[in-house]
């Protein structure tokens, strides 16, 4: 049996269609196939959805995977093929455009699939699904109601009528009593167009109606319309008597007119439960059992689709369309009014718990329907809101980029630049901005927004502490650090003096300026604020939750800073298999673990290092910047093997890519260009090396200061290159200053500043200095280290570069 996802029922009553059905199997085997309406029905209703569904049924077996995707609107499709990416194996990256760039590459590898069918339903805009369209041995189908389909995309394919003959089986199918002389006489009435024969053999089941009687009607119906196609006349007459044996399931059904195309269940409908209702919709709704009821009715008279389980129904665009054109002004206000007071009462809350993600996915596609956008009520711009975090949080960035761009535009126009969601939408706008890569937008944007926000509603606002904390983040992107730790450190007082100090936003508050802290090389400062907060998450989170993991690893990373390389495994000792292998808190557990078995001379650090250079890559794409981070961390564990090359082109792909992402002027940059400059030095180009390094150490000496922990080792390196080039005197004073500086910023016990006294006890030639250094060294590392071989060989030691996360 095939892996299926998402597949539609089979419809049991499907009826012909073998010549098309054998044309879409001859077609795909030459690219993907796309099912429009025939020329003389645009709008649909020939069966397009019903022939992929049984083609998809029918040829199964010839499979491994048959995956269908409602693309009507990208957020669904984007969704589908995520859930797709779980079937095929695949690590979920943070960001879910790489997640998705991953299925369509791992379809047309074959890789682990190599015969596969996926199907985009509803796909009327073929610039949206392209960039996800695989090739390979597998295909493609596609429905649309969108002719603008070129050749290079897809084959175009039009659906028409049923021949006569499939229409006549398919009215004797739901009847089997009817003669073929009265399945003929309804079959030319209605154009043979699938579904009206459906919607009137639907409605004769349910009335009871002959067919003379039902072509009385069909007659009376037409003549009251000015174009009176088949569906129009066979939708009317359904809704008629919808509505005449029962009106509530009526209004329940227009109510789903302002609803997706994705099914609707009776949870979202039954939340209409809590609104003022009209009482006889208001007693259908209240109890499940008569909701229930009332979806099976409306499904009987063929209106909707339920599926087996009688969860969810299903409303083909046609019937939307045609009940909203029915509609008066006054009443499609009222019944807009309904459903969006529905959805906002479906709202879980909380969407940055995955626990309720299944609701927000539900709701999600009916936002534009619906126009939220557009709603007057507070809760039902919150649920815009909910929404747009939710996109966020699942790591669909560009979902919510769209549906936040919208809320700013449109409540800009409607409530005004400084309403309070209107400021909400655009902070979280300013988020998505910064997770696609738009850093500057992002920080134009929160800039402007937090100004709005102090003016309007004071800097102790929650909503103007949460754009500050945001503003924090771009400022740590900019490499503004001591910025950063300003502005976070009045945020922290202002969160603790309104809220405690245990209160989760201002735990969050107290990580930010510890990741300030520690980006300044303040290690002790950011040790004392993180065991804080640790203590703080442990005594309000279950064990496992992501904040305490989170505050764990922040904690290892202090430890490292501050030389006690064997306490980072102690902190982080069995907390990384609470979570998935890559997840970002296993990803930064994993890098530590590396570095700090490298640090420790431990012969497993380069495989380590090249593990989780790895995972990062499939998490977090080749420039991020933690990725980038953990290519330095392996570059060093390279080069103290010996393997200068793999550490040049390592670093070297490094450098450019910081440049790229975060700016020439950036300490990372810096940083990652001082390492570049000890491979550089170790490979005897002293001349470079020193070009390289005294460009960096002017950079970060204006960005980060001398006293810093990255220009410490860049001056270190500085000092090697001027001793290499014949200039004892300079090299001495800096190697003394750099020495001086690190038992400050470090402390003497360091294991750097022990490294740096070496250095400067070599250049002396001082033995009784060399001696104390290489012991001071043995009691920080332990007998065995591969340190003693450098020293003994008389050389000097590189004092590493490692990047915390920002």
């Amino acid at each position: 049996m095939p892996i299926r996802g998402g597949l539609p029922p089979r419809n049991p009553r499907f009826v012909g269609r073998e010549d098309l059905l054998s044309r879409v199997r001859g077609l795909l085997g030459n690219g993907p196939v796309v099912l429009l309406p025939s020329a003389d029905h645009q709008l649909g209703g020939t069966g397009r959805t019903q022939l992929a569904v049984e083609y998809a049924y029918r040829h199964a077996e010839t499979y491994d995977l048959v995956w269908w995707i409602p693309a009507e609107q990208n957020a669904g499709m984007r969704a589908a093929l995520a859930g797709l990416a779980q079937k095929l194996g695949l690590p979920e990256a943070r960001d879910l455009n790489r997640t998705l760039g991953a299925v369509r590459d791992a379809l047309s590898r074959g890789e682990p699939y190599r015969h596969w069918l996926v199907v985009f339903e509803n796909a009327n805009r073929p610039e949206d699904i392209m960039p996800y369209l695989p090739s390979g041995a597998g295909h493609v189908l596609v429905t649309s109601r969108n002719p603008r389909w070129t050749a290079e995309v897809a084959q175009a394919l039009p659906v028409p009528v049923f021949d006569r003959a499939d229409a006549v089986d398919l009215l004797q199918a739901r009847a089997p009593e009817l003669s073929v002389g009265d399945a003929d006489r309804l079959a030319t009435r209605l154009g043979d167009l699938p579904m009206a024969l459906d919607l009137a053999a639907a409605v004769r089941t349910a009335t009871g109606w002959p067919v003379g009687e039902y072509l009385e009607r069909y007659e009376r119906r037409a003549a009251e319309l000015a174009f009176p196609t088949p569906v129009r006349v066979t939708w009317g007459l359904a809704a008629d008597a919808l509505g005449e044996a029962a009106p509530a399931d009526r209004v329940l059904l227009e109510l789903c007119t302002f609803l997706a195309s994705a099914p609707v269940s009776w949870q979202l409908l039954w939340a209409a439960r809590t609104l003022p209702l009209e009482p006889e919709i208001a007693r259908t709704v209240r109890v499940e059992r008569r909701l229930r009821a009332a979806m099976r009715r409306i499904a009987r008279f063929g209106l909707a689709g339920l599926d087996p389980s009688g969860e969810r129904l299903t409303v083909h665009p046609l019937i939307r369309g045609m009940f909203g054109q029915e509609l008066s002004s006054e009443r499609h206000a009222e019944l807009l009014r309904i459903v969006r007071g529905m959805l906002s009462a479906a709202d879980p809350g909380d969407p940055d718990n995955p626990a309720g993600w299944y609701r927000y996915a539900e709701l999600a596609p009916h936002l534009i329907h619906s126009d939220l956008l557009g709603g007057d009520a507070e809760e039902v711009r919150q649920l815009v809101i909910n929404c747009i975090r939710f996109h966020f949080a699942r790591g669909d960035y560009d979902s919510s980029r769209e549906l936040a761009a919208s809320a700013v535009a449109r409540w800009r126009d409607a409530l005004g630049e400084s309403a309070e969601q209107t400021l909400l939408a655009s902070f979280h706008l300013a988020n998505a901005l910064r997770a696609v890569g738009r850093s500057a937008d992002a920080r134009n944007l929160n800039l402007q927004t937090l100004r709005t926000q102090r003016e309007v509603f004071g800097a102790d606002d929650e909503a103007t502490l949460a754009t500050a904390n945001s503003v924090g983040g771009d400022l740590r992107m900019q490499g503004h650090f001591g910025q950063a730790r300003q502005l976070d450190a009045d945020n922290l007082v202002r969160y603790r003096r309104l809220f405690g100090e245990s209160f989760p936003t201002a735990l969050r508050c107290a990580n930010n300026l510890a990741i300030d802290l520690r980006l300044l090389g303040d290690f002790r400062g950011a040790r004392a604020l993180d065991e804080q907060t640790l203590r703080h998450r442990q005594a309000i989170f279950v064990d496992g939750h992501p904040e305490t993991l989170s505050s764990r690893a922040a904690l290892a990373y202090d430890l490292y800073g501050l030389g006690d390389y064997t306490g980072v495994a102690g902190v982080l000792a069995g907390h990384a298999e609470q979570v998935a292998e890559d997840h970002p808190f296993a990803l930064w557990a994993g890098r530590l673990t590396a570095m700090a078995a490298y640090r420790l001379g431990l012969a497993e650090a380069r495989d380590l290092a090249t593990a989780n250079l790895e995972a990062c890559r499939q998490r977090f794409g080749d420039l991020n910047v933690d990725t980038l981070a953990t290519a330095l961390s392996l570059a060093n564990c390279v080069r103290a093997a010996g393997d200068l090359t793999a550490a040049h082109e390592l670093l070297e792909r490094a450098v450019i890519r910081f440049h790229a992402v975060l700016g020439d002027e950036h300490p990372f940059t810096l940083a990652a260009s001082a390492g570049l400059a000890g491979v550089v030095r170790a490979a005897g180009q002293h001349h470079e090396a020193r070009t390289i390094d005294e460009e960096v150490i002017s950079g970060l000496r204006r960005s980060v200061g001398a006293d810093h922990p990255f220009t410490l080792s860049c001056a270190n390196g500085l000092a090697a290159d001027l001793f290499a080039a014949g200039e004892g005197q300079p090299a001495r004073e800096l190697a003394a200053d750099t020495l001086r500086r690190s038992r400050v910023v470090r402390g003497a016990d360091h294991p750097d500043t022990l490294a740096c006294a070496w250095n400067l006890a070599l250049a002396d030639q001082d033995e009784a200095a060399q001696r104390q250094a290489v012991e001071a060294l043995g009691k920080a590392y332990g007998d065995g280290h591969p340190v003693f071989r450098v020293t003994a060989a008389g050389q000097r030691l590189e004092t590493d570069v490692d990047l915390p996360p920002l």
